[in-house]
């Protein structure tokens, strides 16, 4: 695998990559889950334009790893996208097809039953017409970029599980939280919250990230912030008790 690595914060990744759907965008992307379960060799991504003009979009695939609070994408070989470029002309849907090679069929072990990507989706410009050069960085300056998350399972989805825990820290802009996972599966976080008495005091609305299996992401606490933390974790809420 070559090891060329883009590192993003996890706990800032949503807005670093953008999701499925943007705000002025007239691509729609389906599904924003995307999964490859045992035995299967492939899942489908719908790319749509709802514009009045084509759009060319282009598919790559990274492997998706996380260490000291970041996202790291990776080059890899294991999972491709065909077609990897298509123009999708307005009204129209294009189907792409995300295959695993048998080199991620060799990764996906009973240690590891769940392998973690990223489907990077980006709008090429519109190439220019004669006499508008000048207007090309305008142009470049509006196209958009997606991030899907994707998971390969060597075993079956519903085994893999996270398993969070949680402790206060003291970091460089003061007092943190961190989540670590140590289960087997990933944990989508949403609503970060610190309940004390009764209340809840939002640190962290809507997406928070990912953490996957033995990452762990970190938040900054309000000045005097402490109590229990409650977040969505892949659609539930859960209550969770920091250690000191």
């Amino acid at each position: 695998m070559i090891r060329t690595r883009l590192l993003i914060p996890a706990a800032i990744a949503a807005a670093a990559l953008l999701p499925a759907a943007a705000e002025g965008s007239t691509v729609v992307i389906w599904p924003v889950d995307p999964v490859i379960k045992p035995g299967e060799q492939s899942t489908s991504l719908w790319l749509e334009n709802t514009g009045q003009t084509p759009v060319t979009l282009q598919v790559r695939s990274f492997g998706w790893s996380q260490a000291d609070g970041k996202d790291a994408l990776d080059q890899q070989d294991e999972v491709v996208a065909s077609p990897p470029i298509a123009t999708v002309q307005p009204g129209r849907r294009q189907l792409v097809r995300v295959i695993r090679r048998a080199t991620a069929i060799a990764a996906a072990t009973a240690a590891a039953p769940e392998q973690s990507y990223r489907l990077i989706v980006d709008e090429l410009p519109t190439p220019p017409a004669a006499g508008e050069a000048e207007r090309m960085s305008a142009r470049l300056a509006v196209q958009m970029r997606y991030s899907i998350p994707l998971f390969v399972y060597a075993a079956p989805p519903a085994a893999q599980q996270p398993h969070l825990v949680t402790r206060y820290s003291a970091g460089d802009g003061g007092r943190m939280i961190e989540i670590r996972n140590t289960g087997t599966g990933h944990a989508r976080l949403t609503d970060v919250r610190i309940v004390n008495a009764g209340h809840e005091q939002v640190v962290k609305p809507g997406l928070a990230g990912y953490v996957l299996p033995g990452a762990t992401l970190r938040f900054a606490l309000p000045g005097g912030t402490v109590g229990a933390v409650k977040l969505g974790v892949n659609g539930r809420d859960e209550l969770l008790a920091p250690d000191a």
